[in-house]
C-alpha cells in the first residue's frame, strides 16, 4: 500500500470545521503520514494532530538531499517549507504527496512525483464506498466555507470530479 504524505492545508481546513475524523475516514484506504514541519505549522494554527496521522521526520541523508532540492523548487522564504518536507519525504519513500496548493502540486508533478490534492482523495473514497457522494459533497462544501480553495462553487464537487474522470 502506498503511503499518503499530507501537507498542512487539507488538515488545517478539516480541523477548522471540526471534521478531522471525517478526513481520517476518507483517507483510511492508505497509510497516512505527515512531516514534523507540517505538525509545527498545524500547531501554530491551533490544530492538533489527528490520531490517524503518523509523524515522519526528514532527517536521513537521502531525505536532506531531497529537501534541499525541493526547498529551491517550491519555497518562498518561510512559505512552503512544510510542502518541501512533504515532497522530499514522498520522493525518498515513494509516497503520494497530498498538496492543495496548485503551484506546489504542479512543481511536484514536474519533478516526477505523483502528487494530488484533497479532492483526489475524496473522489477515491467515493469510488471505494468509504463515503457517499452527498456526504463527500457536504464535506468539500464545508472545507470551502472554511477558506479552502477549490475550482468550483459549493455543490460542485461531484460534477467537477466526474468531469475530471475521478468519479
Amino acid at each position: 500500500m502506498t503511503d499518503l504524505v499530507w501537507d498542512t492545508s487539507p488538515i488545517l481546513h478539516a480541523g477548522r470545521i471540526d471534521r478531522l475524523d471525517v478526513l481520517g475516514d476518507i483517507a483510511s484506504g492508505w497509510k497516512n503520514v505527515t512531516t514534523a514541519a507540517v505538525v509545527e505549522e498545524l500547531e501554530a494554527e491551533g490544530v492538533a494532530l489527528p490520531g490517524w496521522l503518523d509523524v515522519v521526520h526528514v532527517d536521513g541523508l537521502a531525505e536532506l538531499v531531497a529537501l534541499g532540492s525541493w526547498l529551491q523548487r517550491v519555497s518562498a522564504g518561510a512559505r512552503n517549507r512544510g510542502e518541501a518536507t512533504v515532497l522530499a519525504w514522498a520522493e525518498v519513500h515513494g509516497a503520494i504527496p497530498i498538496i492543495d496548493d496548485r503551484n506546489a502540486r504542479a512543481a511536484a508533478q514536474r519533478g516526477g512525483l505523483d502528487a494530488h490534492g484533497l479532492l483526489w482523495v475524496v473522489a477515491a473514497a467515493v469510488k471505494s464506498d468509504r463515503i457517499t457522494r452527498p456526504a463527500a459533497s457536504g464535506f468539500v462544501d464545508a472545507m470551502l466555507a472554511s477558506g479552502a480553495r477549490y475550482p468550483f462553487e459549493p455543490g460542485g464537487f461531484v460534477d467537477w470530479a466526474t468531469e475530471h474522470s475521478l468519479l
